[in-house]
Formats: structure tokens, C-alpha cells, sequence
């Protein structure tokens, strides 16, 4: 760049000029250099006023306002007595031996459903007693065996008499021949041995046939027997007392064995809730931990006031193969409570009884982090806000809090101690403030002013 006063050419001084020159005597220069006066004078206040505006943008930085303490809302920790509930959905059914299947133990066709038996018949839903006839198949079939083999045992029983009488006959010659034989001497031979021995054989040939004729008797009555037997599968009949289910078969049906029927339930007493539960839960659990039907929001509550009391009966001790989760069983009383089989079922068991410890609300735990965080306030006063009144104020510390008990039910959370990481703070837990609303974002160090409730009695009334 050529310096001022150089030896260069006049062309070139005059260019390069505006290089040398400071900007605030420009106008000098313009003066100088424009050779009329009025275009001179309008280039200077051109000049001026950028001047002017260069000048503002150096303008001084503004001061920092002072942030207002944010809203929030604190209390104090409370001493209460805190439960641990575990909620489970489930489903009920019967006991296992307040339940059974009514199937069809043979093929057959439905020739009736629901018989009458008495003045009053049998409907679904209805209370049975064992052996009260809910299907009758058609026996037709066996009837006819049966006809049968009567027929054949009244055979049997004539030629038992047949036998019978030829047994008489054959002792009647032995007796003879034996008369005989005892008549005769030495001279006079009337029966020869020969004679005497075939006639006993006779007897003993006929005795033989009396009792074969006993045997098939025999065998007749157990055959006989056995199609009666077989006669009352085609009588399908409750096996146990209870409340009849829906029937699943109609008239002239064709029924395989082992077809389904219907089924009978005895849950007027006791119900059981079957529940599937992971490890940790199952962990929790022991038999005969007390239980209650119902989650933990008081909405999910059943509408009986009574409420009657469970208890854990069984914990499974092998997983399920396809979900590895472990079957446990809960036993209510279903008298007030008239539970339905196999509906779902939420339940809650107490697994950790409750104890007196020092609470504060779910709201004030801090669970973005593990441990979770609590945040507390210190250096509480009054003072005047700007409309006058007084408000409390104070600053923010946060915290770690080691937790116990959890209660669901009344949504309070034991608070065992509180630590501090940087080792500052060394409040009581029982005199310490703590933040329970609006609290996620706050910082240690941070202001914060005690939220008043808003009176909705002095509200004023909204007008139409």
C-alpha cells in the first residue's frame, strides 16, 4: 500500500488517498476535492450520519435481569405406616376338586338333552346333585346284546336241568348195580365189576357236566353284568354336585368318546385365581402372604364393601417352558364376592407388612437417575413479593435418596437416608423441606418460592 506523501503520480495519490485518510475527516477531504459546494455539503451530511450509525452499533451491553425464584411446592417428610403391595392379573377357576367334565366315555347318538326326572327339570346354570341325568345316548345296539345274551343264559340254564337230571340217572344205576352186586355169591355172578366201574364213570361224566353248565352260567351273569354296565355310559349324569355350565351337544348329535358335554363347578365357597408371575415377582411371594381382590387404584377396587381377605396357596417351583414364568394360585372366599370362572381378575398381595418410617409423596422422587434423586430446600424466609405479600422463599439442593417401602396404595415412598455427593449438606431428614411438585429441573443453587394453593371458593364466578 503507497504511504501518504509519496513521490508516486498525481492519478495515484488522488486513488490511493481515501486510504490514508481517517474516516472521521473525510468530510474535509470531500470539500476539498468536489468542486461544487451544495454536492460537497450533501456528501458530508451522507457521511454523518453513517457515522451515526456506526457509532450505535458500540453501543453498551444491557445489564443481566435477576431471575425470579421459580414456583414450586415442599413439605416436610412425614412418619406413616407404609405397606408393599404387589399387583397381579390373573384368572379364576375352581378348585381342583370342585370342578368337572361331563364327556361322552363312549360313541353313541344324542337321543335326549336335559331329561326330566321330576316336577322340576334341569336348566343350564342350574344347582345338580351327583347323578342327576344330563344326556342320554342311544343304546339300542347294547340293548340288543343284552336281549341276547338273556336268551343264551335261559339255554344254558336248560341244559343245566338236562345235565342235572342225568346225574340222577347215572347215580340212580350205580346205586342199582351196587344193590346188585352185594345180592350175588360165589356161584351166582349178577354184576361184573366191569359193569359196576363204566356206571360210575357215567356218574362222574354227568356230574362233570352239571358243574361246566355252572361255569357258563357263571360267565352268562358276568356278560349279562358287564352290557348293563355298558348300558348306563349311555346315561351321561353329573359327576359331582354343583352349578351345571352350558351344554355343547344337541338332539341327534353323533358323539366321538371323549366328545365334551358339558361341565359342572362348585365356586359358591372358594375361588382361585391363577396368576403367571416373573421371577422377581415370584421372589416376593410366600405362602400365605395375605392378598385382596383389585389393584392398587382405589378405582380398580370391587364394589363389594366387604372385601374379604385371601391368601397365597401355591407357588409353583418349575417355570413354564414357553414363557418362564411361575403359576401361583390365590384363595378367596366367593361367597360376598361371587367371582365367575375363568374371567380375568386383578389382585393385590401384601408382601412386605407395614411398618412406621418416614414417607414423602412419588411426586418428589427424582426417577431419571439411579438411585433416584430428591431435591430439598434451605435458607427459608419471608419476604415481601411485589404485590406486597409475603412468600416464602428459599434455595435448592439436590440430592440422592435411599428408598424402602413403596406404597402404591397411598403413593408414598420410604425415604431411608439422604446423601449428598458433594459432602455439603448436613440437614435431619425430619426438619428437611422437600420439593414435591415441579421439581425435575431444578439445580442445586437454584431460588425457588413456595406455591400458594388457589382458593376455588374465592374464585369469582364466571358470568354467562
Amino acid at each position: 500500500m503507497a504511504q501518504c506523501g509519496s513521490d508516486e503520480a498525481p492519478d495515484s495519490h488522488q486513488d490511493n488517498i481515501f486510504q490514508c485518510i481517517n474516516i472521521r475527516d473525510l468530510p474535509k477531504y470531500i470539500i476539498m476535492l468536489v468542486p461544487s459546494r451544495r454536492i460537497a455539503f450533501s456528501l458530508c451530511g451522507l457521511f454523518s450520519l453513517a457515522c451515526l450509525a456506526i457509532g450505535c452499533n458500540h453501543a453498551a451491553k444491557p445489564t443481566e435481569e435477576k431471575v425470579p425464584p421459580a414456583p414450586v411446592k415442599w413439605e416436610g417428610s412425614r412418619q406413616l405406616i407404609l405397606e408393599e403391595w404387589t399387583e397381579l392379573v390373573g384368572t379364576t377357576q375352581p378348585l381342583p376338586d370342585h370342578a368337572a367334565r361331563v364327556t361322552s366315555p363312549v360313541a353313541g347318538r344324542v337321543l335326549a338333552v336335559l331329561p326330566s326326572s321330576g316336577d322340576k327339570p334341569i336348566v343350564e346354570g342350574q344347582l345338580v346333585k351327583e347323578g342327576d341325568v344330563l344326556v342320554r345316548l342311544d343304546a339300542t345296539a347294547i340293548l340288543a346284546n343284552l336281549a341276547k345274551a338273556e336268551a343264551a343264559k335261559k339255554i344254558l340254564q336248560a341244559e343245566h336241568e338236562v345235565a342235572a337230571f342225568t346225574v340222577k340217572q347215572a347215580a340212580l344205576e350205580v346205586k342199582t348195580l351196587e344193590e346188585l352186586q352185594r345180592k350175588q355169591d360165589s356161584q351166582t355172578l349178577l354184576v361184573s365189576p366191569v359193569q359196576l366201574e363204566k356206571a360210575k364213570l357215567a356218574l362222574e361224566s354227568a356230574q362233570a357236566s352239571v358243574k361246566a353248565d355252572d361255569r357258563k352260567l357263571e360267565a352268562a351273569d358276568k356278560e349279562q353284568a358287564a352290557l348293563n354296565l355298558e348300558i348306563q355310559l349311555y346315561t351321561l349324569a353329573a359327576p359331582r354336585k354343583g352349578r351345571l355350565g352350558r351344554l355343547q351337544v344337541v338332539l341327534g348329535q353323533t358323539l366321538s368318546a371323549g366328545t365334551a358335554v358339558a361341565e359342572v363347578v362348585d365356586i359358591e365357597d372358594e375361588i382361585d385365581v391363577v396368576c403367571f408371575v416373573s421371577p422377581a415377582d415370584a421372589r416376593k411371594l410366600q405362602l400365605g402372604q395375605q392378598a385382596r381382590i383389585g389393584g392398587l387404584e382405589k378405582n380398580s377396587m370391587p364394589e363389594a364393601s366387604a372385601d374379604p381377605e385371601g391368601k397365597v396357596v401355591y407357588i409353583a417351583d418349575q417355570a413354564e417352558a414357553e414363557t418362564g414364568s411361575f403359576a401361583v394360585k390365590i384363595r378367596f372366599p366367593n361367597r360376598d364376592l361371587k367371582l365367575r370362572a375363568n374371567s380375568v381378575a386383578r389382585v393385590r398381595i401384601l408382601t412386605k407388612p407395614g411398618k412406621a418410617c418416614w414417607a414423602v409423596p412419588e411426586s418428589a422422587l427424582l426417577e431419571d437417575q439411579d438411585p433416584p434423586g430428591i431435591v430439598v430446600v434451605e435458607d427459608v424466609k419471608v419476604e415481601k413479593n411485589a404485590e406486597g405479600k409475603d412468600e416464602q422463599t428459599g434455595k435448592v439442593r439436590r440430592l440422592r435418596a435411599v428408598i424402602g417401602i413403596r406404597d402404591r396404595v397411598l403413593h408414598q415412598v420410604e425415604i431411608v437416608r439422604l446423601e449428598d455427593v458433594e459432602k455439603k449438606w448436613h440437614g435431619d431428614l425430619e426438619q428437611t423441606l422437600i420439593v414435591v411438585e415441579k421439581g425435575q429441573s431444578l439445580q442445586t443453587g437454584d431460588a425457588v418460592k413456595l406455591e400458594e394453593e388457589e382458593d376455588e371458593e374465592a374464585k369469582p364466578e364466571e358470568k354467562p
